[in-house]
């Protein structure tokens, strides 16, 4: 896995749980590693996904943006029970479905800007979206 820069400052088992509860979502354990690990922050090298250069991962509980105040303003945007956790240079997110059933942990990509949002799917799981991750090819 690649090394993250701009990370904010760790969070804890506790801390973790609380953010499931007041989203009132399960993440998964794939997720949950990263972001007990690095809590936020941007891929130092390997930044792109099918073309889909990320910007930055939403950091819980620090920061100025954390991901309870933008899961508050994009909730009603996106697809039920999608859970945005990084966003493009654009600010479209990527999301996980925690929807319970046989799409729960996918990883997709919201485009905001085109009115209605389309839930394009990226990777089945947030671990197979972290390892394919690659180097963005036009920087």
């Amino acid at each position: 896995m690649d090394n993250f820069i701009l990370t904010e400052k760790k969070i804890t088992n506790t801390e973790l749980e609380t953010f499931e509860q007041e989203i009132g979502l399960t993440l998964p354990e794939s997720y949950k590693k990263h972001i007990l690990k690095y809590n936020g922050g941007t891929p130092e090298e390997k930044d792109c996904f099918d073309e889909k250069v990320i910007a930055h991962f939403y950091p819980i509980k620090y920061g100025k943006y954390p991901l309870e105040k933008s899961y508050k303003t994009l909730k009603d945007s996106l697809p039920q029970d999608f859970l945005n956790f990084a966003y493009d240079e654009g600010g479209n997110p990527f999301c996980l479905n925690l929807k319970s059933g046989k799409d729960y942990g996918k990883v997709y990509f919201c485009a905001l800007d085109e009115g209605d949002v389309e839930a394009e799917l990226l990777a089945d799981s947030f671990k197979e979206f972290m390892d394919g991750l690659e180097e963005d090819p036009d920087f």
